[in-house]
């Protein structure tokens, strides 16, 4: 049987199994593409929907009933984290849903706290239906193989050989990821027939990308539909030289394993799409928990719609970003990472973490990695191929970002070290962890 006959037996039969169980995710896509494309007409549906999850939150959640709130009073919920939820575990699980059946998602993602929520089965169902609508404006069906770069060896991701043929799964483990594995992958994508889409972590991406530059190879015919880096920053170089090998735009995907995915670019934009109809997203000042101004850099906080089970309502995911009110729905216009991954010149201003991409133009680096150590001393570490000539020129090149008083010191290093979650951090902030 052919892989293209195969992709439509596995899309008939995913169908055919949501419809045994009334069509719920089915259901959840007519939903979502109706709050996104007719997002002003949809408005009072939203504000439904939060005021529902208020209402339920204070009847049902030990730590909110004891608050005393309204659900008529949005703003007067506080903000939540990691560390408070996970000190408080069992005052955010809703009664109602304590023996229920219910998935237990765990991360401990980029900052090493562990942290564990309940989805319950709508929330499920959500997520699945979320996956399917913002996969497909990227171009990704149902049924296509899906080559999938990250870290597997998280308790979420234990699936069966059999769960991954059905899902014409093909996962591929970060850790190690060699020239040789890479060789091996991209006979393995040459060889397969079918329709295609990449996902992954753009670090990983960029491997096989410097990968095939050495090689000097030519554009890969394997009808690939769709490229998602998903988890960190995409380069500029990453994203050309993928869409350049692969013909297909690559596109950045802002997810979390607690929520689900939050935005996405889309082909024609570099500005991420956020789901408005699966979440209420605020952006709220750095050091306090009032918004910021439109247009600025702030914290990402998010209010899950469809997470029942433990609710999670105005949640500092501790992220930053800028959203772009000029457009109806608003869009995230820019997306930092992580507080503790933002560097600041020696003003104390944020410096995007897109300076990294001036890396590309100094011959011979593999890997790099800015430290911010205090408020004018920074680090900079190298994996190169060979001995490294443009010491200087790289300082320079990085003071006209961070300051003329920048303290650079440049370190070679044989690699720079995977997460324990398979990323692999570009800034790392010692500067603030410290403060």
């Amino acid at each position: 049987m052919s892989d293209v006959v195969l992709e439509r037996f596995r899309n008939t039969l995913f169908w055919w199994l949501d419809t045994l169980k009334g069509s719920p995710i089915k259901k959840h896509i007519i939903d979502i593409s109706d709050t996104l494309n007719n997002f002003e007409t949809t408005k009072i549906k939203r504000e439904q929907n939060l005021i529902k999850l208020l209402k339920h939150s204070i009847q049902t959640t030990p730590f909110y009933k004891s608050l005393n709130l309204s659900e008529k009073d949005f703003e007067q919920f506080p903000v939540i984290n990691k560390i408070e939820i996970t000190e408080n575990q069992e005052l955010f699980k809703s009664s109602v849903f304590l023996n229920k059946k219910n998935i237990t998602r765990s991360t401990s993602g980029s900052t090493g706290t562990p942290f564990k929520v309940l989805h319950n089965t709508n929330k499920i169902y959500r997520n699945s239906a979320d996956t399917i609508y913002f996969s497909e404006l990227a171009g990704f069906k149902i049924g296509y193989q899906l080559w999938y770069l990250r870290y597997w060896g998280g308790l979420n991701f234990k699936n069966s050989n059999f769960k991954n043929w059905a899902q014409n799964l093909k996962p591929i483990e970060v850790i190690n990821l060699d020239n040789e594995r890479i060789e091996k992958l991209i006979a393995q994508i040459k060889n397969s027939s079918g329709h295609k889409g990449w996902l992954g972590f753009p670090s990983a991406f960029e491997q096989v990308c410097k990968f095939l530059d050495d090689k000097d190879e030519k554009p890969i015919d394997a009808n690939f539909k769709s490229i998602i880096g998903m988890a960190e920053g995409i380069s500029a170089y990453t994203k050309q030289r993928m869409a350049y090998y692969f013909n297909c735009p690559m596109l950045s995907r802002y997810s979390n394993m607690e929520n689900g995915i939050l935005a996405q670019q889309t082909p024609n934009s570099e500005a991420f799409q956020i789901n408005w109809a699966s979440y209420h997203i605020e952006i709220l000042n750095l050091h306090n928990n009032e918004k910021a101004p439109k247009g600025e850099l702030g914290r990402i906080v998010v209010t899950d719609l469809y997470s029942y089970a433990m609710p999670l309502i105005r949640y500092d995911t501790g992220d930053l970003g800028a959203m772009d009110f000029t457009v109806s729905p608003p869009t995230l216009k820019r997306i930092e990472g992580r507080k503790t991954d933002t560097i600041y010149n020696t003003k104390g201003v944020i410096v995007s973490s897109f300076i990294m991409i001036n890396s590309v133009h100094f011959e011979g680096i593999k890997q790099i990695q800015l430290i911010q150590e205090s408020k004018t001393n920074y680090t900079i570490k190298l994996n190169c191929s060979g001995d490294f000539k443009f010491k200087n020129q790289l300082i320079e090149k990085f003071k006209s970002f961070l300051g003329d008083d920048a303290v650079i010191k440049i370190i070679i290093v044989d690699e720079i070290p995977l997460l324990s979650s398979g990323k692999r951090k570009m800034t790392l902030n010692n500067y603030i962890t410290q403060n």
